[in-house]
């Protein structure tokens, strides 16, 4: 996997030392996957602002040196770093300086970086501390990648809900236009917004017809012939022919009965 990383620091040679140890890191980190970053570089604050500017980075890395001029007071890598959590939520902050100890300015900044690497003479140290860190923040990324595709988020006037992507069995298509009902093992609820927009914004959830947006951990069987999904809070809903390909798949990686939905029913009734 490709990830995007940014250098700002005032020294040109730190720059190159930093690019050195991360292609080194690309080797060292790849085991289940495939590590490689794609690197971008600025010498001052303004270069700086404008790549990222351009770029529009999403779930990057940062190597930030603090001293970017004479001060810490302005337009330092603490005025970066919070210029750069408001474009990039999954921001991965990583302070390179020279002095030992600026947490507390951090912490008033609210910033959270995930580690501060203090410039030394000591280049195995610099390189081993640099790795480690990287590593930290590829698993950071993961997670908060894990736990996104996990909640599912819709708003109610300003406010916005987050429900666990396991309690919801599916939604669907209300009378009212854009208004859609979201069936859960906890209870139902309503919300605006339409079956494509959140079927875009959840890939953990299925699009089984224009009505409809399933969740597969909570379908309990298929019926391929009469294209019938029964629900585990026992609803059943019909699929489009066009994802006939799309439940067969699903039949084999989540081993769903295949019992006849329609003779059910009609011992029911």
């Amino acid at each position: 996997m490709k990830y995007p990383v940014f250098i700002c620091d005032d020294d040109q040679q730190q720059i190159e030392l930093t690019k050195k140890i991360l292609g080194a890191a690309e080797m060292i980190l790849s085991d289940d996957e495939k590590i490689e970053f794609d690197i971008g570089s600025a010498t001052n604050y303004l270069d700086a602002v404008n790549y990222l500017k351009e770029q529009k980075l999403d779930g990057g890395i940062y190597f930030l040196d603090v001293e970017l001029g004479e001060s810490t007071e302005n337009d330092s890598g603490f005025d970066l770093a919070a210029l750069i959590k408001k474009r990039d939520e999954r921001a991965q902050i990583i302070f390179v300086t020279s002095h030992a100890d600026l947490s507390l300015i951090t912490f008033r900044r609210r910033l959270g970086p995930i580690d501060y690497i203090v410039k030394t003479g000591d280049i195995d140290e610099f390189r081993k501390t640099m790795v480690k860190t990287v590593e930290v923040a590829i698993y950071n990324l993961h997670k908060f990648n894990y736990m996104k595709a996990m909640t599912f988020s819709y708003k109610i006037g300003r406010l916005v809900r987050n429900v666990n992507i396991d309690d919801i069995i599916y939604l669907t298509t209300t009378p009212t236009p854009h208004k859609l009902l979201m069936i859960r093992q906890t209870g139902e609820s309503q919300l605006l917004g339409s079956i494509n927009q959140f079927d875009n914004e959840n890939p953990m959830l299925e699009k089984i017809s224009q009505s409809c947006l399933a969740n597969p951990k909570n379908i309990q069987s298929i019926d391929l012939l009469e294209r019938k999904v029964l629900f585990i809070n026992g609803d059943v809903e019909t699929f489009a022919r066009s994802s006939i390909k799309r439940m067969r798949e699903l039949l084999t990686k989540y081993n769903y009965t295949t019992e006849e939905l329609a003779k059910r029913e009609d011992s029911i009734e």
